[in-house]
């Protein structure tokens, strides 16, 4: 069988020791699947003991964690629980008040709802409610309907889906999306370090280099598990939660469909509901209708349907700190031209 990753080997290993310590790369195409994996977990013996990186090998997927939750929420609004043009206020009782009254689940899960797209609350909360309740009492930052890609709609989308279920956000996650999809290792932390790829050396708060726990300050001061960061996962796992947008798997075709139809453009950018999708200008080497999401740690998928492709890259880029975005951008670019050439 022809190796499908074998275009993008040379780009992933030149990536070792500078972009990152470790790398794996999916890729699923007509039929074919290969995985390639290269580098070590953690060189750094403060949090070792290192290990060569393997397709079994556990990354903090930062926010392709969000991948999972709108799977979660479109899963309730399968089953007429939720409706998408409902007020996201009545799923968050906190968040209510002046223009924020008139924001929907929609304009969350699309990141148009005029929220900040980051806030420090670690600083401030002692309680995963609290970090909650602080951004729900977040003011908006810009008008409605401009985008801002935003953690904050899907922090509070931790609790509100918990009300909703009448069980945590973490058991109702694995119960409707990661165990139907079979995401078998996919959970939220933390996890055992050695399968661990380590992240970065937290030099403010937590004393240490992260293995194992999440990176995002805010997720950690969660308990781990919210709704915008805080799973880990292996390629293999990232490619089944992807199966929710390319095969309707969670929450059937119609919105599937309607996850991958463009809900805001404008600035370079198009979003479906919970979905980055193809840019106005960029990637031409994916077809127009390409989907993905992106995370901070150096996570990313996307999917070509009329290809039939569907690539899983992920890497711990924030081992050496987060000055590299240029770095890990042009990384991303040359891996997916690689592997989506005919």
């Amino acid at each position: 069988m022809t190796d499908v990753a074998a275009p993008a080997k040379r780009i992933v290993d030149e990536a070792i020791g500078s972009l990152c310590t470790a790398a794996v790369v999916r890729v699923e195409r007509r039929g074919a699947v290969e995985t390639y994996a290269a580098g070590t977990l953690c060189p750094d013996p403060s949090a070792g003991p290192d290990a060569p990186c393997t397709a079994a090998s556990l990354f903090d997927l930062a926010s392709l964690t969000k991948l999972a939750t709108t799977a979660l929420v479109l899963s309730f609004v399968r089953e007429q629980q939720l409706e998408l043009d409902m007020p996201f206020r009545e799923l968050v009782p906190d968040f209510r008040g002046g223009n924020k009254d008139r924001v929907t689940l929609r304009q969350v899960l699309t990141h148009t709802a005029g929220l900040a797209w980051w806030k420090s609350f670690w600083k401030e909360a002692s309680t995963p409610d609290e970090v909650v309740w602080l951004a729900a009492r977040e003011p908006l930052a810009q008008d409605i309907g401009e985008f801002r890609y935003s953690d904050l709609g899907y922090i509070m989308l931790t609790a509100g889906v918990a009300r909703v279920a009448g069980e945590p956000f973490r058991s109702v996650m694995r119960e409707r999306v990661l165990d139907v999809v079979e995401a078998r290792t996919c959970e939220f932390g933390p996890r055992p370090a050695q399968e661990c790829a380590a992240t970065e050396e937290d030099t403010e708060w937590r004393r240490k280099r992260l293995r194992g726990e999440v990176h995002d300050e805010n997720a950690y001061a969660m308990g781990g598990v919210s709704g915008h960061a805080g799973l880990f996962g292996t390629a293999a796992d990232v490619a089944a939660l992807i199966r929710v947008y390319r095969d309707g798997a969670v929450i059937g075709n119609d919105l599937r469909d309607l996850a991958r139809t463009e809900q805001y453009r404008g600035g370079g950018v198009r979003r479906g509901i919970g979905l980055v999708l193809r840019p106005p200008e960029g990637l031409p080497f994916f077809s127009d209708d390409a989907f993905g999401h992106t995370g901070f740690t150096g996570t990313s998928v996307w999917v070509d349907p009329a290809k039939d492709l569907t690539l899983v890259v992920l890497t711990n880029r924030v081992y050496f700190g987060r000055a590299n975005d240029e770095e890990l951008y042009r990384f991303r670019v040359a891996v997916y031209e690689a592997l989506a050439r005919p």
